[in-house]
């Protein structure tokens, strides 16, 4: 028998070799790197792969002569050993390459299909392949975000965004209008909702120092969404959850998303390594997860629309339907997902520490992330906007849902804009351009504080549309630079940790952008009680300081790289900045601190001082001004990473 490895296909292809000694034909295999890490085919039985694997059976053939001794592959010495036994018993063949055992039930259906219908889905890296970066080795189904092996991850990018969206709307009218909640359990429902964004950074030291089962992010993947799933089984269980209950389930429910929004993109992260253009596949994903945004709040905005349809489905039927995207988009193809890594072993957590340190010491990686923390700081949103609209206006609440509807929307036209027209454009270029034109839309926002917009002839509602869907669209194409940006700062074995990081940083500059517009708050005068009498000049003084200031952080823009080869420039610098380190540590673990104890305030300690009476579901969508601002917090998280 003869081997032979094609390296533009990365698998081993064996070919029979008969010799005949008397009367008896037998077939003989060659094994090369006998000793590799012995792994276990699909019966169970551990034999020693040459790394791919392949499958080792032995052959029914009648016109042997039963073998007088049984043998085991795994007692095998060395290629010599098997060799020569199989002159004397029945001969063992290897049947087709599949990959790692490890991948399940991959490994099955892939030799199947293959022998049976000569379909060719799957075809396994060849040895050593994610030690190396060379493009030419890459298997096609590797480079495509849509084969059967990577499917899994766009339909769990799916399943996050209906995830982020499908049940805001409905919890608001449920614990306002079914539950008659309070203010402040109104807060903490929003709080519990925002606080698991921070455990990013724990699930990723968790995937990158305990693997399971030899694997880092597969099962933790899974976890994560049978965690999702089950909570909201409960909560359908329960007819009509308590405030309790809900908010309980809602908080280990995001949890559980979260923990399998950082798989997927550690993921990511993996096989963008092997990237002819680096971000293709993140800018898919993050494609897919914007849509099932959108899918999410059109949803959520139809399905409980109490105070205007006379048709809705009951909250425990929201909670079921919320539950059953994950179990009909995401788990069928869960069994057919690869994980590239084949080396996974147990990480000490002091270890990681240290790598990552090391990490942040880079000037590829704290100088970057300078400008990204102010530049988000600095996008301050009009905290009373929501109620502005709302006492102001008088939007009801399916307009309200619309606005998110459309701002979903639009965000994931601003991503697929960027992949198809400027993905290869400056990174400084977009961030300049788009902050400018934003900075002018926010002038034109204006113009529903003065009225100008009814006197063009043009509905509030058509004005804010407007204005709210080109503000995110020019959002969605900032999104992807920070996204790709942070794809090359992530070193092999520490992705999730690193990426996790990454994002979490970035998330945290926002929650410092929202307190500092609720802050503001203070400064003007713009209660309920203003609003409903008719006067703007409060929320017009804030909207225009918070559009004035959100360009400021440009100043620092040569602080990002131009683009990835720039990048990589800067990844050459290998010099380690100890206090850049700590003080991107200290900043972050501070913000990080500050937010933790913002929510235990509203959980334990926040006194809103008012009843239920104050919500009058006919003419007050929501309520107070603190829910409006909780509610604006809320969708102002739909665009984080």
């Amino acid at each position: 028998m003869s081997s032979s490895r094609d390296p533009n296909q990365g698998y081993v292809e064996m070919t029979d070799s008969v010799d005949t000694t008397g009367d008896q034909s037998y077939q003989m295999f060659e094994m090369s790197n006998i000793h590799s890490r012995p792994l276990y085919n699909s019966e169970g039985v551990r034999v020693p792969y040459f790394k791919g694997p392949y499958l080792v059976t032995q052959v029914d053939n009648e016109s042997l002569p039963a073998p007088s001794t049984s043998f085991d592959p795994s007692s095998a010495k060395s290629v010599a050993d098997i060799m020569s036994f199989s002159r004397h018993t029945r001969a063992y063949r290897k049947t087709k390459w599949y990959g790692k055992a490890s991948d399940g039930f991959i490994a099955f259906t892939s030799v199947i299909m293959y022998e049976n219908l000569g379909f060719k889905y799957y075809e396994p890296l060849a040895p050593g392949f994610t030690e190396g970066h060379a493009s030419h080795n890459v298997p096609e189904w590797l480079k495509d975000f849509y084969s059967l092996p990577n499917m899994g991850l766009p339909m769990s990018y799916f399943c996050v965004g209906v995830a982020l969206q499908l049940l805001r709307t409905p919890l608001i009218v449920y614990f306002i209008v079914d539950l008659g909640a309070t203010p402040a359990e109104v807060n903490v429902l929003f709080t519990v909702m925002a606080v698991p964004w921070c455990f990013k950074v724990i699930y990723g030291f968790m995937s990158d120092c305990l693997p399971i089962m030899g694997e880092r992010r597969k099962p933790y993947l899974a976890i994560g969404w049978i965690g999702y799933m089950v909570c909201n089984i409960i909560l359908a269980l329960a007819g009509e959850p308590s405030v309790g209950l809900c908010i309980t389930c809602v908080f280990l429910m995001t949890s559980f998303y979260m923990l399998a929004d950082v798989m997927t993109d550690a993921l990511i992260v993996e096989r963008s390594r092997f990237e002819e253009r680096t971000g293709t596949l993140q800018s898919q994903g993050y494609i897919i997860r914007f849509f099932g945004s959108t899918v999410g709040a059109a949803i959520g905005a139809v399905v409980y629309n109490k105070g205007d349809w006379e048709h809705y489905l009951s909250m425990s039927s929201i909670f079921l339907l919320n539950g059953l995207f994950v179990l009909v988009f995401f788990f069928p193809f869960l069994p057919y997902m690869v994980e590239l890594s084949d080396e996974c072993k147990p990480k000490g957590f002091i270890a990681q520490c240290n790598d990552l340190f090391g990490t942040v010491q880079l000037r590829a990686v704290w100088q970057p992330m300078t400008f990204i923390y102010f530049f988000n700081a600095l996008q301050i949103a009009n905290a009373a906007w929501m109620s502005f609209l709302v006492e102001g206006l008088g939007f009801k609440a399916w307009e309200i849902g619309i606005l998110g509807v459309v701002a979903s929307l639009m965000t994931w036209f601003g991503i697929m804009s960027y992949k198809k027209y400027f993905f290869d454009s400056s990174w400084r270029f977009v961030f300049v351009v788009c902050s400018s034109v934003n900075v002018c839309i926010g002038l034109l926002q204006l113009c529903l504080t003065t009225g100008k917009n009814a006197e063009w002839g043009i509905p509030d509602l058509v004005f804010a549309l407007g204005d709210d869907g080109v503000q995110e669209f020019l959002i969605g194409i900032q999104f992807l630079p920070m996204c790709i940006m942070y794809l090359g700062l992530c070193p092999v074995g520490a992705e999730g940790t690193t990426y996790a990081m990454l994002t979490t940083f970035s998330n945290l500059a926002g929650t410092v952008a929202f307190d500092v517009s609720t802050a503001l708050t203070q400064v003007w005068d713009v209660d309920e009680e203003t609003l409903i009498e008719g006067d703007f000049q409060g929320i017009f003084n804030l909207s225009l300081l918070c559009t004035v200031v959100a360009p400021l952080p440009l100043v620092l823009i040569h602080l990002i790289p131009k683009n990835q080869a720039d990048q990589q420039e800067l990844l050459k610098d290998k010099k380690l900045t100890y206090w850049a380190g700590v003080t991107f540590l200290v900043v972050m673990i501070a913000t990080m601190l500050a937010t933790f104890a913002e929510s235990i305030h509203v959980v334990w300690f926040e006194d809103v001082g008012l009843n239920n009476d104050d919500y009058n579901w006919s003419d007050n969508a929501y309520g107070s001004t603190t829910v409006m601002r909780r509610l604006g917090r809320a969708m102002a998280g739909r665009t984080g990473t």
